[in-house]
C-alpha cells in the first residue's frame, strides 16, 4: 500500500467524528498486546518496537502535510480556532482544510530538533511531538529543557508559558516551563518521544534531560517530575481526541494517553509489577473507571480522603540558615498555615500569602514565587527572591523592595525558642506578619502584634511518601494518585492504598 493511498484512507476514517470511532478497551488491549508481563525496561523498549510502527507525514505546509494533520489534531470543530498551548493568543484555520499554515504561527518541535543532531527522521515529523504555537513562544521557549521555572524572564500569558531559570539535575539552567493546564499533557508527549525515539543518540540542550540509554532514557530528576504532572494534570477529552486523530494519521498510538498509568510501570511506583494492558486502567471509550472520577481537591478532610500531591518537599528548620539552600517562609497563624510569597513585576510591596498545608513539618511548595534562596553576605544574607530580585529595605518604609544584589541590603536569622526566626534588615527592620493585612512587612521596631515566620528548608532527599495524609474511614480502596477505586471494580496490577497502607495486586 503506498504512502498516498494511505493518506487517503486517514481522511475518510477522520471525517467520521471521533467520540463515535474512538477505541474500546478489547481493541487497545489487542493493539498493546505484546506489552503483558513486561516490566521497566523490558515493558520500555516494547512500547518503542510498537509506537515506532508509523506513517508520518511530511514536515510543513501545503498538500498532506503537517498543517492537514492539524486541521484534525489540534481543531476546536465548531469555531475552527486552531489550539495553542503556547500563549494566551488565539489563532483559526481556514473554513475549509487546505493544509495551508497559519499566519502568525510555526510547527513547534515540542521535544526539539536540535536534541538529536536535526536529523530528518520520524521524530522531525511525528505529529506526537508536533504542535502548533505563536511565534514569539516557539522563539522563547528555544531549544531549552522542560521543567520548572524558578526564576521567571518570559511569560507567554497568565496559565501558559514561562521561560527563566530552573533547576535541572541541580544545576541552574535556562528552562521552559508549560501552564498548568498543560503540564500533563506535555509530560505524556515528552515519555512518548523518549520511548519511541530510545535509540536515537542524544546531544547539546537534549542532554540536560536525556541520557543515551535506552533505559531511563530521560533524566532521573525529569522522569520524577513529569511522573508528577502526569498524575496531577489528569488526560482530558481534547487530549484524548488528539490521540485518536493522529492514530489514524500515522497508524500509532501515544500509549502514555490511552494508559495513564502506563508511566507509572516505566519510570514510577510500578516498576517491579507485571504490566497487563487487558485489565489496566485506560481512557477507552467503554472505559469509565478514569475519566469519570473527580479528583479531590485540597484541604484533606475526613470525608474527602486523599493523597497530598506531589511536589517540590521543604521541610521545617530550627537552626541558621545556610548559604545558596532554599527557603520558604511560612507563618502559623493558630489556625492555619501560610507561605509567604514574593510579588512579581513590582519594585515594591509587602510579601502576600497563600494557604499551605504542613504536615509534620513539611510542606510542598505550589507556584515557585514562595522560594526563596539565601546569598552569603558580610554580616549576613542577600535574600534572593523567585524572579530574581534581592530584598531590599528603604529606611523610612515597612514595604519590602525587589531590587539587583548590588542595591539590596543582609538579613540576619535569629532562631527564637518558639521555633520561629527573627529576621532583621541591616537597617534594622524585622519581617513579621499582619494579621489584618495578611501580609509580611518590615517593621522598625518591631510590631508587638506581629508574627514571627518560620523556616523550612528545600529538602531533596525527603519522599512525598513521607508526606501522604490519608484519612480513610471505611475499607475503600484509592490508588496512588488518590482517586478512590470503584468498589466492584477488577484491580490492575498496581499499588493501591487501603486504611492508610500500600498493598501491590500482581
Amino acid at each position: 500500500m503506498n504512502r498516498y493511498f494511505k493518506i487517503v484512507i486517514a481522511t475518510a476514517l477522520i471525517s467520521v467524528t471521533t467520540s463515535a470511532n474512538a477505541i474500546d478497551r478489547k481493541t487497545l488491549a489487542q493493539y498493546a498486546s505484546s506489552l503483558t508481563g513486561l516490566k521497566k525496561e523490558q515493558l520500555k523498549t516494547a512500547l518503542h518496537k510498537l509506537m515506532s510502527k508509523k506513517d508520518v507525514l511530511p514536515y510543513g505546509g501545503g498538500g498532506h502535510g503537517t498543517w492537514w494533520g492539524f486541521w484534525y489534531s489540534d481543531r476546536n470543530p465548531q469555531t475552527n480556532e486552531c489550539y495553542n498551548r503556547y500563549s494566551d493568543k488565539k489563532f483559526y484555520f481556514e473554513s475549509t482544510n487546505t493544509g495551508k499554515s497559519i499566519a502568525g504561527m510555526n510547527i513547534e518541535h515540542s521535544f526539539p530538533k536540535s536534541w538529536w543532531g536535526k536529523t530528518k527522521n520520524d521524530a522531525w515529523c511525528d505529529l506526537y511531538n508536533l504542535y502548533p504555537s505563536d511565534e514569539k513562544a516557539n522563539s522563547s521557549k528555544s531549544n531549552y529543557p522542560m521543567g520548572v521555572v524558578v526564576n521567571v524572564k518570559e511569560l507567554a500569558g497568565e496559565g501558559y508559558d514561562k521561560v527563566g531559570d530552573g533547576y535541572a539535575d541541580g544545576q541552574l539552567t535556562r528552562m521552559w516551563e508549560p501552564g498548568d493546564a498543560f503540564k500533563g499533557e506535555f509530560s505524556r508527549s515528552y515519555m512518548y518521544m523518549a520511548t519511541t525515539y530510545q535509540d536515537l543518540k542524544w546531544e547539546k540542550d537534549g542532554l540536560q534531560s536525556l541520557e543515551n540509554k535506552e533505559w531511563p532514557t530521560l533524566k532521573q530528576w525529569a522522569y520524577k517530575l513529569y511522573l508528577q504532572w502526569n498524575k496531577k494534570d489528569r488526560v482530558d477529552q481534547i487530549e484524548i481526541k488528539r490521540n485518536e486523530a493522529i492514530y489514524r494519521i500515522q497508524h500509532n498510538r501515544n500509549l502514555f494517553i490511552d494508559y495513564p498509568e502506563l508511566a507509572e510501570y516505566v519510570w514510577g511506583d510500578s516498576m517491579d509489577v507485571a504490566f497487563d494492558p487487558y485489565n489496566a486502567i485506560t481512557t477507552a471509550s467503554d472505559d469509565n473507571r478514569y475519566t469519570s472520577v473527580i479528583v479531590p481537591e485540597e484541604p484533606v478532610t475526613p470525608d474527602n480522603p486523599q493523597v497530598t500531591p506531589q511536589g517540590t518537599i521543604f521541610v521545617k528548620t530550627t537552626i541558621a540558615p545556610v548559604a545558596d539552600k532554599r527557603y520558604v517562609l511560612v507563618v502559623n497563624t493558630g489556625s492555619s498555615f501560610l507561605a509567604a510569597s514574593t510579588v512579581k513585576n513590582k519594585k515594591y510591596g509587602y510579601l502576600p500569602t497563600k494557604n499551605i498545608t504542613d504536615d509534620n513539618g513539611k510542606v510542598r511548595d505550589a507556584d515557585n514565587q514562595s522560594v526563596l534562596t539565601l546569598e552569603q553576605g558580610i554580616t549576613g544574607f542577600y535574600i534572593k527572591d523567585a524572579n530574581g530580585k534581592y530584598f531590599g529595605q528603604k529606611d523610612e518604609y515597612k514595604t519590602v523592595q525587589f531590587m539587583t544584589k548590588d542595591k539590596a541590603v543582609e538579613w540576619t536569622f535569629e532562631p527564637n525558642a518558639d521555633g520561629t526566626f527573627t529576621i532583621t534588615s541591616s537597617t534594622g527592620h524585622v519581617l513579621q506578619y499582619d494579621t489584618d493585612y495578611k501580609t509580611l512587612g518590615a517593621y522598625k521596631p518591631a510590631s508587638a502584634a506581629g508574627i514571627y515566620p518560620m523556616l523550612y528548608v528545600e529538602d531533596p532527599t525527603a519522599s512525598v511518601e513521607t508526606i501522604w495524609n490519608i484519612t480513610i474511614t471505611d475499607d475503600a480502596v484509592y490508588n496512588l494518585q488518590g482517586v478512590r477505586m470503584p468498589a466492584d471494580t477488577q484491580l490492575a496490577p498496581g499499588i493501591y492504598l487501603r486504611n492508610g497502607k500500600k498493598f501491590i495486586v500482581r
